[in-house]
């Protein structure tokens, strides 16, 4: 609607112009005579005597563009100068663009303006949250020079950011990630101790059921022992077909069932746990909850007052709500961030890799935030795991993040660990396959993310 409002309200302004001529041409006058009497009215001051329907019709209507014009203008000047004056002096100022959030729960001393597509470049920091990634990238393309000694922070919600090239000053937030990190959080299976063997349930063929198979993946890495199987009910193919190549190394499993395969109910009333990422109609989902035996269920429920607001029965748990997604935390990442710059410049110092972050692909930083985000699962299982075992975790945590970044085991001709164009490591085997060096990594990597 306020698209539709933009593109006709300089045709409604020419309105009574275009009447007023009209209404001045019609008793014989010159066109620029009517032309310059149909112009006085927008100030009301008539400049002829001449009288008829058109002329009566733009004598009041021109005025009432007139204040509208003013009002706007002020109203404009007014928001730039409010805008300006809530950042006055503050140290941390960020611009949020969007067309589809109310407010972000920011850290304590952040100042914040909401200007949704007017670029300010008065900001610190800006924030890119357009409902599409092809919002976003337009913004950003647009007002790139402005923004190139700025920190930004672009979201993503349907592009791999393993796959995206280097941006120089932009940090991603997928939001999706954002989504899954904070659900297996909660869930922690690693925190739960009670056993090695879990049956999870993930119900969804949106990219954020993907994202929250892969986040646990890569998450949930608790024992040596452990049986994690993740039943997949989709409709969308496309999630076997990337999985289809890939190895887990241990234990787990990744079992596919199309949505109209009657064993995927059966699969629900045995599980532990279940996870919807998809917005049902009612009727399935209560199928869902009373099928689940009283078991958890996580239900994508982004908007308060949906169906996970109101259905009592059973164990309905909603997730991804925007007031707990949209956060300053989630968004920026500082202190993860931070952990994720450090491990990259211990290995850059160690091994002669790239130190700068910010020349880094957006791969090599989601393969350093990965590591440093299990780092926190790492830490929690030191309490009771040897060393080795938590190396050899961490080794499968990284065989997994290739894997699901499209990677396979190969030996690269051009005689290194991995050839990026083709997608292939020589270290995506088994811990044990490894040479003394690799395992040592391995246990360097657990010494630093614990220290960091």
């Amino acid at each position: 609607m306020k698209r539709l409002l933009r593109k006709i309200l300089p045709w409604m302004a020419l309105f009574p112009l275009v009447t007023g001529t009209i209404g001045y041409l019609i008793p014989g006058g010159r066109f620029t005579d009517a032309l310059y009497a149909g112009f006085a009215l927008y100030f009301t001051n008539p400049v002829s005597d001449e009288y008829n329907i058109y002329v009566e019709i733009a004598r009041w209507t021109a005025p009432l563009v007139t204040a509208t014009t003013i009002l706007c203008a002020l109203q404009s000047v007014w928001q730039k100068l409010k805008c300006r004056l809530h950042l006055l002096g503050k140290k941390d100022k960020v611009a949020v663009y969007s067309d589809i959030l109310s407010e972000i729960s920011f850290e304590e001393g952040v100042s914040a303006i909401y200007p949704a597509e007017k670029f300010k470049s008065y900001a610190d920091s800006h924030m890119i949250l357009f409902s599409t990634d092809k919002k976003n990238l337009q913004f950003y393309k647009e007002h790139r020079e402005e923004l190139a000694d700025k920190k930004v922070y672009l979201g993503i919600r349907d592009i791999d950011s393993g796959l995206l090239n280097s941006i120089k000053g932009v940090t991603i937030f997928d939001v999706n990630s954002a989504i899954a990190r904070s659900l297996w959080k909660k869930i922690a299976l690693w925190k739960q101790g009670d056993s090695e063997e879990y049956h999870v349930v993930i119900w969804g063929d949106s990219k954020l059921a993907g994202d929250i198979v892969c986040t646990g993946l890569q998450m949930n890495l608790f024992s040596l022992k452990q049986k994690v199987t993740y039943h997949i009910i989709t409709g969308n193919k496309w999630f076997e077909s990337r999985h289809s190549e890939m190895k887990l190394m241990n234990e787990d499993e990744l079992i596919f069932y199309d949505k109209k395969d009657f064993e995927a109910w059966n699969v629900i009333s045995g599980s532990d746990l279940i996870i919807v990422a998809d917005d049902l109609e009612a009727e399935v989902l209560q199928t869902v909850i009373v099928k689940s035996a009283g078991v958890p269920v996580y239900y994508y429920s982004p908007e308060e007052g949906d169906l996970a607001s109101y259905i009592a029965y059973g164990n309905l748990i909603p997730f991804g709500r925007r007031a707990q997604v949209f956060t300053d935390e989630n968004i920026r990442r500082r202190k993860l961030i931070w952990k994720a710059i450090a491990l990259n410049e211990y290995y850059a110092d160690q091994y002669g890799a790239e130190k700068d972050w910010e020349l880094l692909t957006g791969f090599l930083k989601d393969s350093n935030i990965s590591a440093s985000d299990f780092g926190e699962v790492l830490s929690f299982l030191s309490k009771e795991k040897p060393e080795e075992e938590l190396a050899k975790l961490e080794h499968i945590r990284w065989c997994r993040f290739h894997y699901l970044n499209y990677y396979t085991a190969g030996i690269p001709v051009n005689g290194k660990n991995r050839d990026e164009s083709k997608r292939i490591h020589k270290d995506l085997v088994d811990y044990d396959e490894l040479d003394l060096a690799e395992q040592r990594k391995d246990m360097e990597a657990i010494r630093i993310t614990q220290k960091l």
